[in-house]
């Protein structure tokens, strides 16, 4: 340990709370140097995957240091939270044995992005110090970076003379290796020396208070340094060592940063002593008072900042340790949900989010809790038994790992057959692998069986089996990866950095249409199956080929959406079918084959033009389906106001989507599924605008309210911002494609979910036409139910067995059936299960009877409405014969109708016109004359005193039950449109009450 001479008494001033010397040093920089207060990111790295949590200050603006994002501005002072339990900095194991590690606290920084650089970063750092905070110069000692002679890096004379030009005294200013004074992000990327500002102890040993790094180098891949074109300030200032030395406090856990805490533990707890701050080996009930009240603070901004226990292992680990110190040191298993509100009202005001997602952290930490007291009670009788069978475990008492019971017993069973006092590696490994024991456990176990433990072995073992499993995952991951890595590398020497697939995201709004523009670009590279490189293609087989584009407007499978399908022509006799596309560092790949003209001499070669069309029909389908996604998840969250609910994962397809959720609180039930259904058909009504903003990982961090996946790595640029405005808001990070409003959806039916009332839910949803055709079946089948008594049973087995045909094709079968679905099907087993009827002397008549009473509704009601005409399908008709439709279609009524019925998979239709409304250019036969290309169909003759200019009727036609519903909707969208322009108003009588002007 570095320790320099004492002078005199080191002693300081007994000042300042923990909040006026955050304050204080915030406003030092804002107002004293012109700095803009960047509020602290969350906790959770979105775009670093390389660290579980936010360990240090520089890690959101850790994409201006590597360049691939623009500094929100030129000077930045914030106070960032930072929690360090895994990876390079892991303090977990001392907390509480010690004054000063903690898992959670909070780092106090000023930045300069390419502005000011070491001499302005030393003197602010040192005038803060001896002025607002009154620190003196012989209480403190600054060292620097004294080169490295394996990075050819020379003596930072610069810093260490503008440390004597502030007046600090040589014998203060200590010159320091790398190891100390040269700061790295990681193996490669932007490095550059530091200089610490350290205060002295009585005893002559140093504390580091400020690190200030001038980061002017980049790590190379060889392991070289070389200058950047742009220097940067980075400090960091550890906010609970200032707050003990300026509070004059013997340490961390005696400022008012933990007392609160401290407190609080001592008031909830049952028949404990108070604490009394020892740090001897035999003070664990201090050392248990200190790690609750560190913990309490790590676990609440983890909560509070959206970590979700189920995605982050370090998380419910930490979380239940904390448990059992709450139950079996202070007897109050609820401990942790009192610490919280201690948390909050001492950082609440700093970060809000503290107070503001109280509710739904504490939430969390209740259930988290009773789901740690049932693991335990489980445990019970397991210990029981093993102890009785092996008494010398009851020393183990403090075991919680499910399971040791099962390792303990294999472990006795195993020795008992060796001669030896050392466990083999092989048994090591199959406890620390099968039954999860930890390393630091088997030790435990050794020492109490009087044996010693086959470390190298293990180590082996383990290493194998990670190496293998690795080996794995990088071949399922990297497979394709490696396949087409040459292709890349040609690509790239070629000078083609990337595939521009921005196009993918185009579209333009005609008649109130999405339509996706073809584009032509340019043809780069032709790979086969073998992924090898193809120049001149003059040759085409049946067989896969993968294309390469310099752009591509097709969606490449991310983000839980499919790839789009498509083609890409080549000339008017050649054309590549597009089945599937996906991305590879950069590049887009389509897959597909070539379909050639027969008795065409085809040629296909790189750098010629293609053009890229997309299966339209598909993208819309997709679009719709993955904005009813995003109000999906907007809507069970407002549906459930006293719950925590976070994505997990989700899939959007052409044929519908599913959301998985985890739940904590109130669970999904089938009251909430409707509830969020109704939310999303009155979004869909109001046309809710959707928008998207392009961000980077900066500027999102002034973004409030954003959803994310948890677990989910974001990049650092690019970041697109999808948000869907009032009455159902919703914003949520996504690289998928939407719509532009929330109209363009139609409709939505939530049809299926797995796992209601539990933790873990998946719901099913389908949008847009096939929403429509699902409430068709719907309604199809509450028709049936009102004649199911009338029907002929062999006709109500056939149209029972085509709805669920239909409904399967629609809704698919992959979960439970819910909200209408479910209603649907019930009817259908009802009606199916029915006993056969008494013959009924005439059926018929009664069907027709309801025909003709559905469409004198129908007419009424256009009449109330003031509309010109009617079209209308009769729903009945399914379930009636040929003779009777046809008889019931020839009612008329006072407006024009024109009438749609299905029999037996026979379509009949019929028009009528009243005689005072025919005009040359509307009559029955004109009007029903448009629907007639859809069916291929054509008209009857007139029946005997019916005249074609009043009534009319197709001849009827079969249909396939697959295909009815959509041609039907084609039918009727032609007859309105046919009507809307021909059709006149019908002439009402004169009222003689009413006065004419």
């Amino acid at each position: 340990m570095l320790r320099v001479p004492v002078r005199k008494s080191t002693g300081f001033t007994r000042m300042k709370s923990t909040s006026s010397i955050r304050n204080t040093f915030i406003k030092y920089f804002i107002d004293n140097h012109a700095h803009k207060f960047v509020k602290s990111s969350s906790v959770v790295p979105l775009c670093d995957p390389t660290v579980p949590f936010v360990n240090a200050g520089m890690n959101q603006f850790k994409g201006v240091f590597l360049g691939t994002v623009n500094a929100p501005c030129p000077r930045a002072v914030n106070s960032q939270k930072c929690i360090r339990v895994g990876g390079k900095h892991n303090d977990l194991d001392l907390v509480g044995t010690d004054s000063h590690h903690h898992t959670f606290f909070e780092m106090l920084g000023n930045w300069s992005f390419g502005d000011y650089y070491k001499k302005e970063a030393c003197q602010m750092a040192w005038d803060l110090l001896l002025g607002p905070y009154r620190l003196k110069p012989d209480d403190l000692v600054v060292t620097y970076f004294a080169g490295d002679p394996t990075m050819k890096l020379n003596e930072d004379r610069e810093c260490r003379d503008i440390w004597k030009s502030l007046g600090v005294s040589p014998s203060r200013i200590k010159g320091l290796g790398a190891s100390d004074n040269f700061w790295e992000m990681g193996l490669t990327g932007p490095c550059g020396p530091c200089t610490e500002i350290h205060v002295v102890n009585p005893d002559g040993s140093l504390t580091e208070i400020w690190n200030l790094v001038f980061i002017q180098f980049n790590r190379e891949t060889d392991g070289s340094v070389t200058s950047l074109s742009r220097h940067h300030v980075d400090t960091g200032m550890g906010l609970e060592r200032m707050a003990k030395l300026l509070q004059g406090v013997p340490s961390n856990y005696d400022t008012d940063i933990f007392k609160p805490l401290i407190k609080a533990i001592e008031k909830n707890s049952k028949n404990v002593p108070a604490y009394s701050g020892q740090y001897t080996e035999s003070s664990t009930l201090d050392c248990a008072y200190r790690r609750l009240a560190d913990h309490s603070r790590m676990i609440s901004v983890c909560l509070a900042d959206g970590v979700f226990p189920a995605n982050s292992l370090n998380v419910k680990q930490i979380m239940r340790k904390s448990f059992k110190i709450c139950s079996d040191v202070f007897n109050n298993p609820h401990l942790l949900s009192n610490l919280y509100d201690e948390v909050a009202a001492t950082l609440g005001s700093t970060y809000p989010e503290l107070v503001s997602n109280k509710s739904s952290a504490k939430l969390i930490i209740e259930h988290e809790a009773q789901a740690y007291a049932k693991m335990r009670a489980g445990l019970v009788k397991k210990w029981k038994d093993l102890v009785m069978r092996y008494p010398e475990v009851e020393s183990l008492n403090d075991v919680e790992t499910p399971g040791f019971a099962l390792g303990y017993k294999e472990f006795k069973e195993t020795v008992s057959k060796l001669n030896t006092s050392i466990i083999p590696g092989e048994l090591i490994f199959k406890l620390y692998d099968t039954h999860g024991l930890q390393e630091e456990l088997i030790n435990r176990i050794a020492e109490l069986n009087n044996m010693t433990t086959d470390k190298e072995g293990f180590q082996q073992l383990l290493s194998k089996h990670k190496h293998r499993h690795k080996t794995a995952f990088k071949e399922q991951a990297l497979n394709k990866t490696i396949l087409f890595n040459d292709a890349i590398d040609r690509l790239i020497k070629n000078g083609i950095s990337r595939t521009n697939d921005l196009f993918k995201y185009n579209y333009e709004i005609t008649d109130s249409k999405l339509e996706f523009k073809t584009l032509t670009t340019k043809l780069c590279a032709i790979l086969n199956e073998d992924c090898q490189w193809i120049d001149v293609l003059d040759t085409i087989e049946n067989r896969p080929y993968y294309l390469v584009t310099e752009d591509t407007n097709f969606y490449c499978e991310e983000g839980g959406q499919i790839s789009d399908s498509g083609v890409a022509r080549i000339d008017e006799h050649l054309s590549f079918k597009v089945d599937s596309v996906f991305k590879i560092r950069d590049f887009v790949f389509h897959k597909g084959c070539f379909l050639v003209d027969k008795n065409y001499s085809a040629c296909v070669k790189c750098g010629s033009d293609v053009t890229l069309i997309i299966d339209g029909e598909k993208r819309l389908r997709v679009i719709q389906n993955h904005t009813a996604i995003h109000l999906l998840n907007a809507a069970i969250r407002k549906a459930l106001p006293n719950s925590v609910v976070s994505q997990i994962g989700s899939k959007v397809t052409d044929r519908g989507l599913y959301l998985n959720l985890s739940v904590y609180g109130e669970k999904l039930s089938e009251d909430v599924l409707l509830a969020a259904e109704c939310m999303i058909r009155e979004s869909i009504e109001s046309n809710a605008r959707i928008e998207t903003k392009i961000l980077d990982s900066v500027q999102l961090a002034l973004e409030d309210s954003v959803v994310t996946v948890p677990g989910e790595t974001y990049p650092e640029t690019g970041l697109r911002l999808v948000i869907i405005q009032e009455p159902l808001i919703s914003k949520e990070l996504c690289c998928g494609t939407h719509a532009p409003s929330a109209g363009a959806l139609r409709d939505v039916c939530i049809t299926q979910a797995k796992g209601l009332g539990t933790n873990a839910p998946t719901v099913y949803c389908v949008s847009g036409e096939a929403a429509r055709q699902a409430r068709e079946l719907f309604c199809r089948t509450k028709k049936l139910e009102e004649v199911v008594d009338l029907m002929d049973p062999e006709r109500l087995r056939e149209e029972v067995a085509d709805i669920r045909r239909a409904l399967g094709d629609v809704c698919g079968d992959r979960g439970a059936p819910r909200g209408e679905l479910a209603r649907c099907l019930t009817a259908l087993r009802r009606a199916a299960a029915r006993p056969a009827p008494h013959p009924e002397p005439h059926p018929a008549p009664a069907l027709q009877a309801i025909a003709e009473a559905e469409i004198r509704e129908a007419i009424q009601e256009a009449v109330d409405g003031g509309r010109r005409f009617v079209v209308q399908f009769v729903r009945c008709s399914y379930l009636m014969q040929d003779s009777g439709l046809a008889c019931a279609l020839r009612s008329g009524g006072a407006l024009p109708a024109l009438l749609l019925g299905c029999a037996g998979g026979v379509i009949h239709a019929q028009a009528h016109v009243p005689k005072d409304l025919v005009t040359q250019s509307f009559t029955a036969e004109r009007w029903l004359g448009c629907i007639l290309p859809v069916f291929r169909a054509a008209a009857q003759p007139p029946a005997c005193g019916d005249s074609a200019l009043t009534r009319a009727a197709m001849t009827p036609t079969k249909v396939s039950l697959i295909d009815c519903e959509d041609l039907v909707q084609d039918a009727m969208r032609a007859a309105i449109r046919f009507a809307q322009a021909h059709a006149h108003a019908p002439r009402r009588p004169a009222d003689k009450n009413r006065q004419h002007n």
